[in-house]
């Protein structure tokens, strides 16, 4: 019999997959690793690119062969490793199929997902079934989460109290070298986003299946501020982002409240411009956004013109290399609470914060956070929640060493404690 891999990543001819197969050979020392796709002569050439890139003689990569449409192939891919790291989206339409093959087989399984419908459904749907497989099913591991969920890891651990409430402050910084080439992200975001933005309403009926019946009131509330505004020392106005990390925060302190019976912490995320027209400007391109992507008609249209209607920051193409390793990147958490002494019944009366910054965060640092946190489930499970499950980063990586494994990496991340202070 013929020992299971460690770590199969499944994509890797995709943009993102490619960056994924580059980072494996320095996250994943120590493990066995292979590549599945469905056409021999891309990965090879693939495995061929990364090696000259990294120096590394990568001819010895096993690789293996699938149709993400063929269920029989996916499910022999999920038989041969121990864990799958899923790079192919959009995952609503090519998740399920390779979620649930890996339940089946007991196999972990980790993606860059930032889809709510996708990630909430198969908690929904494929839990209690995780559990009782022993597989880990842990969605949003790159960008869209991470970060927001490590952050309030981070900034719990380091706060002297109990915690009421936590706001994060992002901003992202891009010095493009070629001005006329100002291209951020590849289009396979961009599908990803018309379809979470075309189907919201399913969200409803999927949360309220998520959401404990006897979640307490909480006191005082975090209020959300609509209206642009400064924090910290941070020069950029900020306005509220209903974003992934926001719906996974949510999850996770769900999940902590019906299994410990925590007390949740309350959670807002905001984003920063330079400019106090583009803070007021960007809410209502997104509104308008998300109401073109509800109708089958505009929404075609859409998935046509990414490069128009994004003004060139989306393309079939992809930023550059050069463009992606002018992106950073950092998020600055306020979190609030009551001090060892006081009761909860008093006003809060310490505030800290703790910052997350990185470089090239949509593809290095995403597929170094994506790795890593495959490695860890695998080096770590006796720390993980139960003994399996689908569920969000936050709630399974609380009581591992992942904000230290990110910390060792050039794409990595750094968490820093910036100020303790009364209020």
């Amino acid at each position: 019999m013929v020992d299971k891999l460690d770590v199969i990543i499944f994509g890797a001819t995709g943009f993102t997959g490619k960056i994924v197969v580059e980072k494996a050979e320095e996250v994943l020392q120590g493990l066995t690793w292979g590549n599945m796709q469905e056409e021999i002569c891309k990965l090879e050439n693939v495995l061929s690119t990364v090696g000259k890139k990294t120096g590394k003689d990568l001819s010895q990569v096993s690789i293996t062969l699938a149709d993400v449409e063929d269920e029989k192939a996916i499910k022999e891919m999920a038989n041969k490793c121990k864990i799958v790291v899923n790079c192919c989206g959009p995952y609503r339409f090519y998740g399920e199929i390779v979620v649930k093959a890996c339940i089946e087989a007991g196999t972990h399984h980790v993606d860059i997902s930032a889809e709510p419908q996708f990630i909430e459904g198969m908690m929904v749907n494929y839990h209690d079934l995780a559990k009782e497989k022993h597989a880990y099913v842990i969605s949003a591991c790159g960008f869209d989460s991470i970060p927001g969920e490590m952050g309030v890891v981070f900034a719990e651990r380091n706060f002297p109290g109990t915690v009421n409430s936590i706001e994060s402050y992002w901003e992202n910084t891009v010095d493009f070298k070629d001005k006329n080439c100002k291209t951020l992200v590849h289009t396979g975001t961009w599908a990803s986003l018309i379809h979470v933005f075309g189907n919201t309403g399913e969200l409803i009926a999927i949360r309220e299946k998520l959401t404990p019946k006897d979640l307490p009131r909480l006191e005082p509330k975090l209020k959300v501020r609509s209206y642009p505004h400064k924090e910290f020392s941070l020069d950029s106005y900020f306005v509220p982002i209903q974003a992934g990390d926001r719906d996974l925060v949510v999850q996770t302190q769900n999940f902590r409240f019906k299994n410990e019976k925590k007390r949740p912490i309350q959670y807002e995320n905001y984003i920063g411009f330079k400019s106090v027209f583009v803070t007021l400007f960007a809410p209502l391109l997104l509104a308008i956004f998300s109401i073109l992507a509800r109708c089958s008609l505009t929404r075609k249209v859409l998935m046509m013109f990414p490069n128009f209607f994004t003004f060139g920051i989306l393309t079939e193409e992809g930023p550059t290399e050069d463009n992606m390793e002018r992106q950073s990147f950092e998020m600055v958490f306020k979190t609030k609470g009551w001090t060892k002494d006081q009761l909860l019944s008093e006003e809060p009366k310490q505030q800290l914060w703790t910052r997350i910054s990185a470089r090239n965060p949509f593809y290095a640092m995403t597929a170094v956070a994506m790795l890593s946190s495959a490695k860890i489930i695998l080096q770590e499970t006796d720390k993980l929640p139960g003994s399996g499950g689908v569920i969000s980063p936050g709630y399974a990586f609380l009581k591992t060493s992942l904000i230290e494994e990110l910390q060792k990496y050039k794409y990595g991340m750094r968490f820093e404690i910036l100020k303790l202070e009364q209020i």
